[in-house]
């Protein structure tokens, strides 16, 4: 069963991740920023289809299922757009460059 409470604190902070990252002027792409941002989606989704009162037994489990698959799609997309970020924020500010 996917945590509802936490599935959408962790939407919310991954949809307003982006705008902290464009305030603290570290985006270099928005790429990994998109993909951030469309993890956040795909958490509020699977919120979503746990939230739906279905009353067949049948679409219960598919909406389970979708709720599951949409929850491990957010996942993946935060760890690629995550590491993806980090690669191009540390190429473009080495650690031993003081500006």
């Amino acid at each position: 069963m996917v945590m509802i409470y936490e599935t959408l604190i962790l939407a919310i902070a991954n949809l307003v991740g982006p705008l902290f990252g464009r305030m603290a002027g570290c985006e270099l792409h928005h790429r990994p920023f998109g993909l951030i941002t469309a993890s956040g989606l795909f958490f509020l989704l699977s919120v979503a289809f746990a939230v739906s009162p279905v009353g067949a037994t049948f679409f219960s489990s598919i909406w389970y299922g979708l709720s599951v698959i949409s929850y491990f799609i957010g996942w993946i997309s935060l760890a690629i757009g995550a590491i993806w970020q980090l690669l191009d924020v540390t190429r473009a500010h080495p650690a031993g460059a003081h500006s």
